[in-house]
Order: structure tokens, then sequence, then C-alpha cells
């Protein structure tokens, strides 16, 4: 069925626009259409010129509710404007620091994995690293090399070089080593083994014991924390279910004031003396028209003129 168009101009003082918006106008739909460009005749007509205020903690509140079924935020209570901007502003600072200690946990968990990675493949080396780690005379590099070059090196290389050699572990391309060398000929025994491809393994000086001992305190330290990542995610998720009420309440308010806001760029302003009005133009149906204009007859501070 075609119904009959008509063409609306709405106006009122400029801070009361998201009132408008919000309890008259999301009511009908309405094809809004720049002020600016349908009102050329008319003088002293300016943009709405404004930074949207509820666009960070509308994203903090979607960010929140983004595990929330849709038809349940439909559903929601109705609450205040600034009631929704205390409950996102709320929830998000306790989100935040539970945020933070789990990224502090999970630093400490990728640096004992690095550190388990490193050392696990040095687990055939019976002997206390720390010692090594603080030997004065001797140098020691801990390190891989790949099998082609280990073969020619302890075939071709080794016997003819002041160097001890000791092998840990070996996979299809690489073998895992030890090599010492005196103090005072490591840089020359250094480049030997560099042209060799020896790739050095950094070990940290934080182990205690046999690098298999290490490694087990190691796998101790990463069980405990990765049980401290599930007891905060645990502590998200009820905190998530004790404010789920109120943060759908308050989705659901920011979400609307968000959208009115947005209609702000189609928009014109003009000044009356010392005070601002706000002119929002657009097509409605007859039937819709009809029934805002009804709605805004006891309402003073808000004019409609239908074409």
């Amino acid at each position: 069925m075609i119904e009959k168009m008509k063409f609306l101009s709405v106006t009122g003082h400029k801070d009361d626009m998201d009132r408008v918006i919000d309890q008259y106008l999301s009511k009908h739909e309405m094809q809004y259409e720049n002020a600016l460009s349908e009102l050329k005749t008319v003088s002293n007509l300016r943009p709405f010129m404004a930074t949207n205020p509820y666009k960070d903690v509308y994203q903090q509140a979607c960010l929140l509710t983004d595990s929330f079924p849709k038809e349940i935020i439909d559903n929601a209570r109705e609450i205040t404007l600034d009631e929704a901007v205390a409950i996102v502003t709320r929830c998000q600072k306790q989100f935040e620091e539970l945020a933070s200690k789990k990224e502090a946990i999970q630093k400490s968990l990728e640096e004992a994995e690095s550190s388990l990675g490193k050392i696990s493949h040095f687990s055939e080396l019976d002997y206390n690293i720390s010692s090594i780690l603080h030997f004065k005379f001797i140098k020691f590099r801990f390190g891989r090399i790949s099998k082609e070059y280990y073969d020619k090196f302890y075939n071709y290389v080794y016997d003819s070089v002041d160097t001890v050699l000791y092998r840990c572990d070996e996979d299809q391309e690489y073998v895992w080593c030890v090599y010492f060398v005196p103090g005072s000929i490591s840089d020359k025994v250094d480049a030997i083994y560099a042209s060799m491809h020896f790739e050095r393994t950094f070990i940290p000086d934080e182990y205690e014991g046999t690098p298999v001992e290490a490694t087990h305190e190691l796998e101790h330290q990463l069980a405990e924390l990765y049980e401290k990542i599930r007891d905060v995610d645990e502590k998200i998720g009820s905190a998530l279910e004790s404010h789920a009420e109120e943060l759908r309440a308050a989705y659901r308010k920011l979400e609307t004031y968000s959208g009115n806001f947005d209609v702000r760029k189609l928009a014109a302003c003009t000044k009356d003396k010392d005070h601002t009005f706000y002119i929002l133009c657009g097509w409605m149906s007859e039937t819709d028209a009809k029934a805002f204009r009804k709605e805004l007859e006891e309402d003073h501070d808000t004019f409609c003129f239908v074409e």
C-alpha cells in the first residue's frame, strides 16, 4: 500500500534535542534529510558541530556485553542515561583490573614457556647449570647446529680444536649441544663453531640444579600459572554474570543515545539572541506525522512544521 508522505521540520532548544529524539522521533519511522541542504533559503544556519559524548562509553558497553544474546538485551529494563554511564564505568574499571592481572600472569607464563623451550633440549647434561654459568676460566656455549655441519665438525675438525663438545638432544634437523673452551682461546674457537653455523642459546642465570631438575621446576611453575589464569577467567565470568542485568540495561540506553546523537550530523543550528535552536528535517508517513504532531500538543518546548 502506497501512503502519502509529509515533509517535517522539527525545532527546539539545542540542549533538548536528545530528549525529543528519544521520546518522540525514535517511535516513528523518519527518513532524515540534511537540514542545511533542505533549508537553503533560511539565513544564519550552521551545521550541528559536536563530538558524540557517548561514543567511548558505548563502545565499552559493546565490549562488556559482546557475549550476551541480543534478544535478552532488547528486553532490558529501563534506566537513566546517568545510571547507564555509571554502570559501564564501574564495571569497566573492575574488568580492567582483572584483565591487567591476567596480562601479568600471561607474561610470566610466556617467559616460563620460553625458558622451558630453551632448557629442555639440554636435559641430558647431568651437571648443575648454576655452576656452569659461574665458570671463571672456562667459557661455555649452549646452542644447536644442523646435523650436516655437526657431522662435518665432529669428523674433520673436533680433534684438532681445544674444546669439549657435549651432545644433549637432537631432532631431524638439529643437534643441541654445549661446548666448553679455555677462556684464553675462546674467540678463536667461537669463530670455528660460527663457521659451522652454530646457533647460540642464551641461558638465563635463574636455574638451580641440573637441566632435568630445572625442567621439572618450570613445569611446576607453568601448572601454577595456568591455574591462576583459570581463576582470573572464572572471576571475569562471575563478574559478567552478576552484572549482566544492569549491563544489558546500560547497553540499551547508550545504544539509543549514541544512535540519536548521530542524527545531529543531519541537523542545523540557528541562534536567536542568547539561545541556540536545532532544526531537523525529514520525511514521515502521513499517519506517523499526525501521531507525532498529536504527541507534541502538550510539549511546549518543541515545534513541528509539516508540508
